[in-house]
């Protein structure tokens, strides 16, 4: 039968590839031992009647000759079988030596490790599991089964579907290792948190024929990473819930002041002013003079002081904030900024009103107040530019400056106090702070929030 070239390139390259592989694969010697003896036997069935007939002087056409040319076909044929059997064996007791010392160092790996480690055949669908199953969730060897059924069972239910789906795709895309995290019930009935992790080898055809794997129990790593997880949430919360006080008593503050105090200095002020004038309409009295002298200077006094305490009670907390927005504030610390450190300040802000909660608001404008501070203190620059943008989802504002910028070591510096406010201040609210150097120099500061974030479901979190 003629050899089908078309069916044999139409395979492929991949296919034609296997079966080099598997022809280099053969054992060369007994190929060698087989090509020498069907050479010499052609030979001998070509030559054997002259070479009888030089041995024997005489041309031979006889029953002695066939059975002197069978016992030489006989005798070459067993002597190729011993030594084609010879072989064979000593290489199956290598192959079986060699499997013995790689099954007991598995089993020696599978005994010393804290692991699970299970190996699965997929062309059988069986399983075969180590002792660490019993260590570590109390299966003894009796309740073991290797169907694939018996882990199934024992996984949650609510992540059965999503293992076997990504192990599916682990075998389907060709990946050579698959890992998961899930949930395995022990023997007591308890639930375990798991990490599962495999390889997966592939028969000669390329195709995947077992996994080969092992289940580590992180149950304790779980509950600590947990349990760290929901200290941090407190401490945020905690964090929050100090901010919201601190910015309520800082209101508090700044109201008395402005009420209590300005009042009363406003009254002191006016009634300074009306003795200032009495004492005035005395001008032929020249001994009043040093009287009205002081009288002037306590008024001069009294205006610092009602200066000193809008002050104050600006830096506490601006009224405009309260009462006229955001955009409002952010005007007017742009301009104390810019009268206080010389420093241009340029502020484009959106047209429409931005109606943000309390927080929002409170949050975006101490990180502005932060970040003109660090510019005043550290840049040394001669302009900051300010813009913000909103959206129905979020609210960002950018402060950038034309200073000599900020090192990447300052951003991450932990001693860095003022920068590190800044991005607690943000992720209180479920936003963040990116701070980043500028070219050719300059640095921006970008805080992004979500619009409706809200301090109360942080507290309401934990």
């Amino acid at each position: 039968m003629a050899f089908n070239w078309k069916h044999f390139l139409a395979r492929g390259p991949e296919k034609i590839e296997s079966d080099r592989v598997r022809i280099r694969e053969l054992p060369f010697e007994e190929i060698g031992i087989t090509a020498a003896y069907i050479l010499i036997a052609a030979l001998w069935c070509i030559f054997s009647d002259d070479v009888c007939d030089w041995l024997f002087g005489a041309p031979l056409n006889s029953p002695a000759l066939q059975t002197l040319k069978g016992i030489n076909f006989v005798t070459t044929t067993g002597l190729l079988l011993y030594l084609v059997l010879r072989r064979s064996a000593r290489n199956r007791r290598l192959a079986e030596e060699a499997s013995r010392l790689s099954q007991e160092r598995f089993e020696s790996v599978a005994l010393a490790t804290t692991e699970a480690i299970w190996d699965w055949n997929l062309e059988t669908n069986t399983i075969w599991w180590s002792d660490g199953i019993h260590k570590l969730f109390g299966y003894p060897p009796e309740d073991v089964s290797t169907k694939v059924e018996w882990w199934l069972e024992r996984l949650h239910p609510g992540d059965k579907d999503r293992v076997m789906r990504t192990i599916r795709q682990a075998t389907d895309s060709g990946s050579r290792t698959w890992a998961g995290y899930y949930r395995f019930r022990r023997k007591d009935g308890s639930y375990a948190s798991v990490l599962d992790h495999g390889f997966i080898l592939q028969n000669s055809d390329g195709k995947p024929a077992r996994v080969v794997g092992g289940i580590r129990d992180i149950t304790e790593r779980r509950k600590a990473e947990e349990a760290l997880k929901n200290s941090h949430r407190q401490l945020r919360a905690l964090s929050a819930r100090l901010q919201s006080a601190r910015e309520e008593e800082r209101a508090n503050v700044a109201r008395e002041i402005h009420d209590e105090l300005g009042q009363v200095l406003t009254a002191l002020k006016l009634n300074l002013d009306w003795l200032e004038r009495k004492i005035g309409e005395r001008e032929h009295d020249r001994s009043l003079n040093p009287l009205l002298d002081r009288v002037v200077e306590c008024g001069e006094m009294t205006e610092s002081a009602i200066h000193t305490v809008q002050r104050i009670s600006t830096d506490l907390r601006p009224g405009l904030l309260d009462h006229l927005g955001l955009a409002a504030a952010l005007q007017q610390e742009a301009h104390r900024f810019q009268k206080r450190s010389g420093i241009a300040c340029e502020v484009q802000l959106p047209g429409d009103p931005l109606g943000l909660p309390r927080e929002v608001s409170t949050a975006i404008f101490r990180i502005f107040q932060e970040a003109l501070t660090n510019v005043a203190r550290h840049a040394e620059a001669t302009r900051v530019r300010v813009t913000m943008e909103a959206d129905a989802e979020r609210v960002a504002l950018k402060i950038e400056d034309n200073g000599r910028g900020i090192r990447p070591d300052d951003v991450a510096d932990s001693r860095s106090l003022g920068l590190l406010g800044m991005r607690e201040r943000a992720s209180v609210l479920g936003g963040d702070v990116a701070i980043e150097p500028l070219a050719p120099c300059g640095s921006r500061v970008t805080l992004r929030l979500p619009r409706m974030a809200e301090v109360a479901d942080l507290w309401a979190e934990p």
